[in-house]
């Protein structure tokens, strides 16, 4: 999705685990340059979950197109229950 100038956004992922009424879950990529077509290969751990919990946990992720102080442009978000998922 090209920005409303019809330039290419710097996309990055963020994603929390929900619920997380803290926000301490945050996870985030780095930026790719200029493209529609972001390949991230970037690890985003969770540690000392059990897996009960995450059993009943929602990943939120959205991805983002970063902006200028602080004016970042949502491009798309999904929400993914961890229950659905095959480890």
């Amino acid at each position: 999705q090209a920005l409303q100038d019809g330039t290419d956004p710097d996309p990055y992922v963020k994603l929390y685990l929900l619920p997380d009424p803290q926000k301490t879950s945050k996870r985030k990529t780095k930026a790719a340059r200029r493209t529609c077509n972001p390949t991230y290969n970037e690890m985003l751990v969770y540690e000392r979950i059990p897996r009960g919990d995450l059993e009943q946990r929602v990943i939120h992720l959205r991805v983002l197109g970063d902006g200028s102080f602080w004016e970042n442009t949502l491009l798309g978000e999904t929400f993914i229950p961890l229950k659905r998922l095959v480890p």
